[in-house]
Order: C-alpha cells, then structure tokens, then sequence
C-alpha cells in the first residue's frame, strides 16, 4: 500500500514540475521588450541640443524621438548652421553629439499641428523639434 502511495505521489511531483516548466517557459515567450533607435550617445533627458528656425518659429531639439510611422511629408530643410539664428533655415547647435548639418530635412508629423511641433530626419531617426517663440 505504502509503494502505491509513494509512486502516486512521484506522480503528482512529475505533473507539477513539468506544469512548472511549462509555465515558466509561457511566462519567458510572452514578455514585451521595446528596442529603442541607437542615439549615439545622446541623452533623451531635455537636454537641449538643437535650435532652429523655421517658418517664423523657432523649434527646439532635446533628444526626443518621432517615431517614423508618425512622419507626414517633408515641410522645409536648415540651410545654415551658424552660432545665433536670425532668419528661417539656420540653426545653431548647443550639442556635438547631433549631427546636424546643412540639408537636414524637416516634417511635418501626422494629427500634430507644424506650428507646435515637426521632426528633423538625422541619420534614419525623426528627433522631434517643439516650438519654443517666434523668431524675432
């Protein structure tokens, strides 16, 4: 009787540790990961790394990422980098870290209003630029 017992038990603990085996391996293949773009090495903190001017308006870059389904059409493009922005088309960079050059390309981003927020295309990334006052 008591070899009955024992082997019904040594299956109830079979059952349950490949119950648990299956469990932990459902729990593994179910867990979400997000892979954020590489920034090279630039913080996504709001630290200002970028203005510029466009359209009257001058926008601000902080290492924020638009993610590039939300990319409308492009609406403009910096023209000059220089060290004070004066006119629609120039930037001045605060950052070395964001390569930011003449030709960058600006657009528009879907349901958002151009005059509040657009994203400049950086090496196959869309940063979002936010309005920050009028261009004097």
């Amino acid at each position: 009787m008591n070899g009955m017992i024992n082997k019904g038990r040594n299956n109830v603990r079979g059952f349950n540790f490949i119950l648990g085996i299956i469990f932990l391996i459902t729990i593994v293949s179910c867990s979400t990961t997000t892979t954020e773009p590489e920034t090279t090495g630039i913080n996504a903190n709001n630290d200002l790394l970028s203005q510029f001017a466009f359209e009257g308006r001058i926008y601000s870059i902080e290492g924020n990422v638009t993610p590039v389904e939300k990319i409308e059409k492009e609406v403009g493009e910096i023209k000059e980098i220089l060290d004070d922005v004066k006119e629609n088309g120039q930037a001045k960079l605060f950052n070395t870290k964001i390569d930011l050059i003449e030709g960058t390309k600006i657009y528009s981003i879907q349901d958002v209003d151009k005059d509040t927020v657009v994203a400049v295309k950086i090496k196959d990334i869309y940063y979002t630029a936010f309005f920050l006052g009028k261009l004097d």
